[in-house]
């Protein structure tokens, strides 16, 4: 298995808009983002392109600057999205799209934590041990960061992921009802989890 973990970069755009999206799906839908940039797509630009956008832009919080990528065989396989999480106002909130609503309320709860936003690796290199590697890679960024703990979020039904998280040491702090939006990945409970490193 040969693979580089690396930085991100500007012209990964299109493919991390698809990775970024692959972090929100499950048998029962396409994506927890590329619902929202469908629908802020202008005329002929598809969803994927609208999401490259952002994940090209310098100071979104989906930037390209807070990615990091495993590629392997010259192909981007994995990535990791990574940020400090803020508290949104109430006003902020409000215009929140509600599939995504149930996120926000938990990420308010951590604001100034680091925050791994998105965990994901594309169907093909699926179970190769990418997802874990891209995990300790965020692990140890934060560590360099000075900051004391990860955070992430998974809904209980992700098995895979729940499974992999706490095999890495991440511990529940919260968990909420899931809304049931049809745009979920999942139906059951969303947790919050934490590291301390």
């Amino acid at each position: 298995m040969t693979y580089i973990v690396r930085n991100a970069r500007k012209e990964d755009a299109k493919e991390l808009a698809i990775l970024i999206n692959h972090a929100g799906t499950s048998p029962r839908n396409r994506g927890l983002d590329i619902i929202g940039w469908e629908a802020a797509a202008i005329e002929d630009e598809d969803g994927f392109d609208y999401g490259a956008s952002i994940v090209a832009s310098e100071d979104d919080l989906f930037s390209y600057n807070n990615i990091r990528v495993l590629e392997t065989d010259g192909k981007i396989a994995a990535m990791a999205l990574c940020f400090e999480a803020f508290r949104r106002t109430p006003k902020q909130m409000e215009q929140i799209s509600e599939h995504l609503r149930i996120f926000k309320e938990l990420t308010n709860t951590i604001a100034g934590e680091f925050y791994l936003d998105s965990l994901a690796a594309l169907p093909d290199y699926r179970g190769q041990g990418y997802g874990r590697i891209m995990l300790e890679d965020s692990i140890e960024k934060a560590r360099m960061q000075g900051y004391p703990a990860v955070y992430l979020i998974a809904f209980t039904e992700n098995v895979a992921g729940v499974s992999l998280y706490e095999k890495t040491g991440f511990e529940k702090v919260t968990i909420k009802a899931s809304s049931g939006h049809p745009d979920l990945p999942y139906t059951g409970d969303v947790v919050l989890y934490r590291k301390d490193i």
